[in-house]
């Protein structure tokens, strides 16, 4: 990414409650950006599930914070009570049983879940898919193939909108997600 991009980036995460490391206290060489991801894109539930479709179309496997999983948002209270230095608190607040009951409750959540599940249910997801990416400015296309079956995320980056879809080996559709 050019050097303005990733500024606006990170004056993005500043303005949703993210606190930035600088490398060895130099100004401007920044190592690393703290704040959960539900917060880094504005406590939105719409943004996440897009970007959470985004990141499971992507090759390799996964990773996902616990929290980010549970649209988690920054701890302040965590960083204050941390001290100086203390800026990685932000995103690492250990939930109860209790909270992640809650939590679970959220339509966000439940449908990380399911598309969490979609992931490592289809076989279209194989290590071995052919991929594929079409994108222009504001809208993007994944296909996976594979073992017969088809995944295909369709996604309309300026207002959140995607559909997923993967069909069987007929052409059976065996799993549909539309968020509108």
């Amino acid at each position: 990414m050019p050097d303005e991009q990733i500024q606006k980036l990170i004056d993005t995460v500043v303005a949703r409650g993210g606190y930035i490391k600088n490398l060895h206290g130099q100004k401007n060489v920044y190592y690393q950006i703290n704040a959960t991801y539900y917060s880094a894109l504005g406590e939105d539930d719409r943004k996440m599930l897009l970007a959470r479709a985004l990141q499971l179309f992507m090759p390799g496997k996964p990773q996902i914070w616990y929290l980010d999983l549970f649209a988690g948002k920054n701890d302040y209270e965590a960083v204050k009570h941390a001290g100086p230095g203390g800026h990685k608190e932000i995103n690492r607040t250990n939930l109860s049983s209790g909270q992640i009951e809650a939590m679970l409750k959220r339509a966000v959540v439940a449908q990380q879940l399911q598309l969490l599940q979609m992931r490592s249910r289809y076989k279209a997801f194989s290590a071995d898919a052919f991929i594929t990416v079409q994108s222009d400015t504001a809208h993007m296309v994944f296909a996976w193939q594979a073992a017969g079956q088809n995944a295909i995320l369709n996604a309309d980056l300026s207002t959140c909108a995607f559909t997923i879809e993967v069909t069987g080996t007929d052409g059976a559709l065996l799993f549909r997600f539309v968020q509108k």
